[in-house]
């Protein structure tokens, strides 16, 4: 009977844990907007480096548009799978590194969860946008709730070298649903104003306007779209225009061109930015 337990044990393989720290590769940039208490959202931009350090910029939305700057180092919890930030203890610090993705955890190092769980995960991408002109402010420092000081800067669109930002810009269209627009005496645009998460579109007779937000760096949704109803020849492009944005899944943003996707990465406008 000990001989057949001996031959037994020899079969039995030990459960393996995985941890990140060697099997992902985690280094890289991360971005979303996680939840804010008393604003409508913090867009945030997380990069791991290998030397054991890293960076962040958050910028609560809806609260003007300074954006907060915190480098330092960090370590690796026991496992290996959770990467702990130093200098933060005051603040969330502990995030769970998954395949290609970042979920902030509880000050106990739980996910959270419920139906606002997937709103803690930051998603890789494949490098930072190059189309954004940081300035420092006059007063480079400001005192955070957890006692930190950290840089404040201003984004700014720096037009001179033709590159543009989702919100802020005035995108002119050029398509929609695969059929060019013609050559017209107005232009047909759509604003995105990162103040309030709020949008504005002219395609020709009525104004149209509602809310958006930014679950990831590359998704986009349109709500409460809206438009005055005042008596025009021909409301057939305003109708179409209305009907694809309730459709608008992803975005995709390339020098001074706009495209709106939607299901299956399917193109449903093309917009190309407006200098004035």
């Amino acid at each position: 009977m000990s001989c057949h337990k001996q031959a037994e044990k020899k079969n039995v393989v030990a459960p393996v844990s995985r941890s990140e720290k060697t099997s992902l590769n985690y280094i890289g940039t991360y971005k979303g907007i996680l939840p804010c208490a008393d604003c409508e959202g913090i867009e945030t931009t997380i990069t791991i480096n290998e030397n054991l350090t890293y960076s962040m910029t958050t910028k609560y939305i809806g609260k003007g548009e300074k954006v907060f700057q915190k480098k330092g180092t960090f370590l690796w919890n026991k496992s290996g799978n959770i990467i702990i930030f130093n200098s933060q203890k005051n603040a969330p610090y502990l995030y769970f590194v998954d395949e290609n993705s970042l979920t902030q955890l509880d000050i106990f190092g739980k996910k959270i969860t419920g139906s606002l769980a997937s709103d803690y995960i930051l998603t890789k991408h494949k490098g930072l946008p190059n189309d954004i002109e940081i300035k420092s402010q006059t007063k480079t420092t400001i005192d955070l709730n957890n006692r930190m000081e950290v840089t404040a800067s201003i984004q700014k669109v720096n037009p001179a070298i033709g590159k543009f930002t989702l919100a802020e810009t005035k995108w002119e269209l050029k398509a929609i649903n695969g059929k060019a627009i013609s050559k017209k005496n107005k232009k047909y645009f759509i604003k995105l104003n990162s103040k309030g998460g709020r949008f504005t579109a002219f395609v020709g007779c009525n104004s149209i306007s509602g809310n958006y937000v930014m679950p990831t760096f590359d998704t986009l949704d349109f709500s409460e779209v809206v438009m005055t109803r005042m008596e025009c020849k021909d409301m057939t492009l305003e109708d179409q225009f209305g009907a694809m944005l309730v459709k608008v899944k992803k975005y995709k943003l390339d020098k001074e061109t706009l495209i709106l996707l939607g299901e299956r990465k399917k193109e449903l406008a093309k917009f190309e930015a407006l200098l004035n």
